[in-house]
């Protein structure tokens, strides 16, 4: 009898000890999704419905042979709102902005950019987040700078700033 209560403390000593193990490997393990990933990329060539026109486009149809933005954005983000400015100061320095409507409703997001201002050249939905995965985005907000060559040059992961703005401007 006390054998078997001892074999037990033991078992369970021992899964806690390989469980501790696993769990803390996992924490220093390299992630797939790491910003820098998609830098250096080739920009899919996202395909959506678009918010106003509720017609099917593709970033290629949007912009061509020049430097642009695709930022994925949200209603219900907060942090979406402070940078919804410096997305206008974008667009005032003749800038196109893609922006992509992650899980959200047509209804909400028309909402928050009446709120807000437009500062996109057209908005692609995304209530799946699907195009958000092919970006490799983690969350709302997210900030791509594309090349005229459809390359990924730089990923920005929360609402962006001025230094972004600056970067984006001397983009050659």
């Amino acid at each position: 009898m006390y054998l078997k209560k001892g074999f037990k403390i033991l078992s369970l000593i021992l899964a806690s000890i390989i469980i501790f193990y696993f769990f803390y490997y996992s924490l220093f393990k390299e992630k797939k999704f790491n910003p820098k990933v998609m830098i250096g990329s080739q920009m899919p060539n996202l395909q959506s419905k678009t918010l106003y026109k509720n017609k099917v486009l593709s970033v290629a149809n949007i912009v061509s042979n020049e430097k642009f933005v695709v930022n994925i954005f949200a209603s219900w983000c907060a942090p979406c709102k402070i940078e919804h400015p410096v997305l206008m100061q974008l667009k005032n320095s003749k800038i196109k902005i893609i922006g992509i409507n992650y899980k959200d409703s047509q209804k909400n997001a028309k909402a928050f950019i009446e709120k807000y201002q437009n500062p996109f050249e057209k908005v692609l939905i995304d209530s799946d987040g699907a195009l958000s995965i092919q970006l490799g985005a983690f969350g709302v907000p997210e900030t791509f700078l594309v090349d005229k060559n459809f390359k990924i040059i730089a990923k920005h992961i929360g609402p962006i700033d001025n230094k972004f703005v600056k970067k984006v401007i001397n983009l050659k």
